[in-house]
C-alpha cells in the first residue's frame, strides 16, 4: 500500500511541475531566504507554476524508510536444531472396564406371596419395566393357585401330582399350580441388596414379616434385617379357622390352605383310610367330592361333616342345597346334616367326632375347611383401619390404606359402588384386586370397580359361577332348564375362551367337550342349569350361574345397571337358557 502512495504522489508531480530545472533552483534558494506566508489569497503565477519535485523527493527521504520498515516482512529467526536423546517409553496397558454399578432404588415390597401379589408384581414390571418389586412370602414356594388344590389336582392320573403339581384342567391343557417357575424370579435371603434394581422380580421366602412402619416406610423382617420401601402392598390372605372345641394340636387334625397341607392330604389319602371333612361351604364341599373321586382306586371312606341342612346351605335357597347334597351323596360322600361337632378326641389309631344325640364318627384323619380368618395382625399394629364387622384393612376406591400403603386379596374391605362395603375371598378377585393395586402403586389412580366373580365344581359335571351378593338370606328368583351334555364344567372349559377353567391363551379345542357329549349327566334332573337372581330391596344384587358357563360378563352388566326384579324376564334372552345347542 506503501509502494503505491509513492507511485500516486510521483505521478502528479510530474503533471504538475514541468518548468525548468534553473527555475525550481531559483525557487528554492527564494524560500530559503525567505519564510513562507500563511495568505487567504490566491498565490502569485510564478509560484503555481514552480515544480513539487523537491518537496517529493524530500517526503521520499524522510518517510521511505518508514514505510519500508513498515511494509517489509519480518526477519526469519535462525532455527537452533536441538538434538533430542530418543526416550524408552513403556506401552501402556489397556484398562480393565469398570463394572457398572446397579442402580440403588427403593424397592416395591409387596408383603404375601400369593395371587394378589403375583398380579401386582406383573402389572407394576408391565408398567414400569425397570421398577425394583420384591415378593415376600412365609412359605417356600413362589407364588401359586389355590383352586387346583381342592379340585383338578384331586383328578390327576399322575402318582407324582403331590410332588410335582402338575395336573390337567377340564378341557385337558396341562399346567402347574405354581404360576411361574422359582428360576424366573431373583432369589434374595434377606434385606441384603433389596435397594439394587434387578430386571427380574425379587422373591424372598420363608421370611415373615414382623413389622410395618408407614412414617419411616420400612418393613422389618423376622430375622431382623429392615427393608426401606418405595410403596407397599400389604396382600397377605388369610389364616384357616379351626374348630372352637380343639384344644392343642394333633397331626390327625389338619386345616388346608397351603401346598403342604394338600401334599400331606394326598399321602394320607390311600389305602382305605377314613377321612371326615368338616365344613359345607365352597373348600368343605369340594374337597369332599375331590376325596370321593380318589376312593375309587384307592378304597377311602370320605364323611363330610357340618351343622347346616345341606351342601351350600350358606349361599344357595333351600330347595337347591338339598339338590346338591343329594348329587354329592351320589358320588360316594357320606353326608352327615345338621351335625354340629360337640367335642373330639385322639388317640394313637383314630379320631372320635362326637356329633350329638348319641352319635359318634371315628376316622383316621380330620380335614377343618370352615373358613378363613383375615391375616390383619400386621395392619393393625402399624395403626391402619380396621373394618371390625367384616375382618378387613380398609382402604379407599384406589385400594390405598394410607399414603404409599395398599392392600389386596382377600384381607382388604373395600367400598363397591353398587352393594357397599364388602370383603372377598375368591381367586378372582384376589387377581383383579392385586393387579389393580399394582397400576395404581405406579401412579394409575383409579378407581377399583371391578365385579369379581367366583367359581366352584363339584368334580366336571357340577359346577357354578356367580357375580356379586349371593347369599341364603336374600330373596331369590329362579329360572330353570333341562340341560345338555354340554353345560358341565368340563364341556365349558374346551369351549369357552374366557372360561376361568381355561389354560391363559389355549385355544377352545372341543377336546372336553366330545368327552362327555355322549352321555348326559343331567337326563332326567328337574335342576339341570338355571339362573338364581338374588334381590335385595327388588334390585338384583346378586347372580348364580348353575351349570351356565361364558355369561359371567352378562352378569356384571346386570349388576352394575341396578336392574329390579320386574325387569328379569326381558334379561333372561341374554344366557340363552332354553337353548338345546348349548
Amino acid at each position: 500500500m506503501a509502494l503505491n502512495l509513492l507511485r500516486a504522489s510521483a505521478s502528479r508531480s510530474t503533471r504538475l511541475a514541468r518548468p525548468s530545472a534553473a527555475n525550481s533552483i531559483g525557487q528554492i534558494s527564494a524560500r530559503r531566504i525567505a519564510p513562507r506566508a500563511y495568505t487567504t489569497g490566491s498565490a502569485p503565477h510564478s509560484s503555481a507554476s514552480s515544480s513539487n519535485t523537491p518537496w517529493f523527493i524530500g517526503s521520499l527521504l524522510v518517510f521511505g524508510p518508514v514505510l519500508f520498515k513498515l511494509t517489509s516482512p519480518p526477519p526469519k529467526q535462525k532455527q537452533e536444531t536441538v538434538h533430542v536423546e530418543p526416550v524408552a517409553t513403556e506401552t501402556p496397558e489397556p484398562a480393565t472396564p469398570v463394572a457398572t454399578q446397579p442402580k440403588i432404588q427403593k424397592p416395591y415390597v409387596l408383603i404375601g406371596a400369593g395371587t394378589a401379589s403375583f398380579a401386582a408384581a406383573q402389572a407394576i414390571k408391565e408398567k414400569q419395566p425397570d421398577a425394583n418389586v420384591i415378593i415376600i412370602g412365609n412359605e417356600e414356594y413362589a407364588p401359586y393357585m389355590r383352586p387346583p388344590l381342592s379340585k383338578e389336582l384331586w383328578f390327576s392320573e399322575d402318582l407324582e401330582v403331590g410332588k410335582n403339581l402338575v395336573f390337567k384342567d377340564w378341557q385337558g391343557n396341562e399346567r402347574n399350580a405354581i404360576y411361574q417357575n422359582v428360576s424366573q424370579y431373583e432369589l434374595i435371603e434377606d434385606a441384603s441388596g433389596s435397594d439394587l434394581q434387578s430386571s427380574k422380580i425379587k422373591l424372598l421366602l420363608n421370611k415373615p414379616v414382623t413389622k410395618l412402619n408407614v412414617e419411616d416406610h420400612t418393613v422389618t423382617l423376622a430375622d431382623g434385617s429392615v427393608i426401606y420401601y418405595n410403596k407397599v402392598l400389604l396382600a397377605t390372605g388369610g389364616e384357616p379357622k379351626s374348630l372352637p372345641i380343639q384344644t392343642g394340636k394333633s397331626d390327625k387334625i389338619t386345616t388346608f390352605r397351603t401346598i403342604d397341607d394338600f401334599k400331606k392330604l394326598d399321602q394320607i389319602a390311600k389305602n382305605g383310610a377314613r377321612i371326615a371333612v368338616v365344613g359345607g361351604g365352597f373348600l368343605g364341599s369340594e374337597l369332599a367330592v375331590a376325596l370321593a373321586k380318589r376312593a375309587e382306586k384307592e378304597k377311602l371312606n370320605v364323611t363330610q361333616v357340618f351343622p347346616e341342612e345341606g351342601n351350600m346351605a350358606n349361599v344357595f335357597p333351600s330347595y337347591l342345597t338339598k339338590w346338591t347334597t343329594t348329587r354329592v351323596r351320589k358320588l360316594g360322600v357320606d353326608v352327615q346334616t345338621d351335625s354340629a361337632i360337640k367335642s373330639i378326641k385322639t388317640d394313637e389309631d383314630k379320631v372320635v367326632l362326637d356329633l350329638g344325640n348319641d352319635k359318634q364318627l371315628a376316622v383316621d384323619h380330620v380335614v377343618v375347611a370352615i373358613g378363613i380368618e383375615p391375616r390383619v395382625d400386621l395392619a393393625r399394629a402399624a395403626g391402619l383401619e380396621i373394618d371390625e364387622k367384616r375382618a378387613g384393612v380398609v382402604v379407599n376406591a384406589e385400594l390405598e390404606a394410607r399414603t404409599d400403603v395398599f392392600a389386596a386379596g382377600d384381607m382388604v374391605s373395600f367400598h363397591d359402588v353398587q352393594l357397599g362395603r364388602r370383603r372377598i375371598e375368591h381367586h378372582d378377585h384376589a387377581v383383579l384386586s392385586g393387579r389393580h393395586a399394582g397400576e395404581n402403586m405406579v401412579g394409575a389412580a383409579k378407581p377399583y370397580k371391578h365385579q369379581s366373580m367366583f367359581w366352584s365344581d363339584l368334580g366336571p359335571e357340577i359346577g357354578y359361577e356367580a357375580v356379586g351378593l349371593v347369599d341364603a338370606q336374600l330373596s331369590t328368583v329362579s329360572v330353570w332348564a333341562k340341560a345338555t351334555a354340554q353345560d358341565t364344567p368340563a364341556a365349558a372349559a374346551g369351549s369357552e375362551a374366557e372360561s376361568p377353567r381355561g389354560a391363559p391363551g389355549a385355544s377352545t379345542a372341543g377336546e372336553a367337550a366330545k368327552a362327555v357329549a355322549t352321555k348326559n349327566p343331567f337326563q332326567d334332573e328337574k335342576f339341570g342349569k338355571g339362573l338364581v337372581f338374588y334381590t335385595r330391596d327388588k334390585q338384583i344384587v346378586g347372580l348364580l350361574l348353575f351349570n351356565v358357563f361364558g355369561k359371567v360378563q352378562e352378569a356384571r352388566d346386570i349388576i352394575d345397571a341396578g336392574y329390579t326384579t320386574e325387569q328379569i324376564d326381558g334379561l333372561l334372552k341374554k344366557f340363552n337358557l332354553h337353548d338345546d345347542s348349548h
